[in-house]
């Protein structure tokens, strides 16, 4: 779904929903990605994708997940099933123009670099024995290492993202490196051999949402959520998941500000 909620050009170009999960190196054991324990602010969202807990009844996550009539959904946080209450959807976020789908990859790309895809949920009920994330307001993410998370389409550099395996349900980590900062972005590249991490990887489809989190004086923050790929092109020869492949997730320190001002308000 992923900014193919608002595309749906040839269903790859993707605000991440339909671009990857976690895919994994092709030489490092892939049950090493598994997480047995779900960190307490990870949330899954109703039909596919993730948001993070960051206040007992508040949830961040991808505008391009949420769908008209959303209020009333349910979601799950740990062994909690709760109802979302309200939904707030940055003023900044809007419909790709027709114009810009009909063209080049290139001017897509550009056009995404300058949009938004960001929303608040409010839950019904407070959840006092979750541990919500605290979110990051600094700007120091450049060249920082991120645990990122994801329980969407898994595969390896080699072969790319295997489209179905989303459907086993199974929670993945992956780290990266943030190599590029813009004014709402962060971007990690999938990298091979010496410059890899031992976890290196990057978001598969159904990723959506999934918290980027960076440790910064020994304490740690949500810096991004999964979001969309960078293609260059012809997009319906994109293959997510590669080494070298690109992707941007939602810069969490630009919203900062927006995020405590809207969950004071309401």
């Amino acid at each position: 779904m992923k900014i193919i909620q608002y595309i749906c050009l040839t269903c790859v170009l993707l605000f991440s929903f339909s671009s990857k999960a976690i895919v994994v190196r092709h030489d490092v054991q892939a049950k090493s990605y598994v997480l047995e324990e779900t960190p307490t602010f990870i949330v899954d969202m109703p039909g596919g994708g993730h948001g993070a807990l960051i206040a007992p009844n508040w949830v961040v996550t991808v505008a391009h997940l949420i769908s008209p009539n959303y209020i009333g959904n349910k979601i799950q946080i740990g062994e909690h099933i709760v109802e979302v209450e309200k939904v707030i959807v940055h003023p900044g976020v809007k419909e790709i123009p027709e114009n810009i789908i009909s063209g080049e990859t290139s001017g897509i790309m550009d056009y995404l670099i300058s949009s938004h895809d960001i929303a608040l949920l409010k839950l019904s009920t407070n959840l006092p024995d979750v541990a919500p994330i605290e979110i990051y307001a600094g700007n120091e993410e450049l060249g920082k290492i991120i645990t990122g998370f994801g329980k969407g389409t898994t595969g390896d550099g080699n072969i790319g993202s295997i489209s179905g395996t989303q459907k086993e349900g199974v929670l993945r980590q992956l780290q990266n490196r943030i190599e590029e900062t813009h004014s709402n972005w962060l971007s990690i590249t999938f990298d091979k051999g010496d410059d890899a991490l031992h976890l290196e990887g990057i978001d598969g489809s159904w990723d959506s949402g999934g918290p980027l989190i960076m440790t910064s004086h020994g304490k740690n923050y949500l810096v991004g959520l999964f979001s969309w790929d960078y293609i260059e092109g012809n997009a319906s020869e994109f293959i997510a998941g590669l080494y070298g492949n690109k992707s941007y997730q939602v810069r969490i320190s630009t919203y900062s500000d927006w995020l405590r001002k809207t969950m004071s308000e309401n």
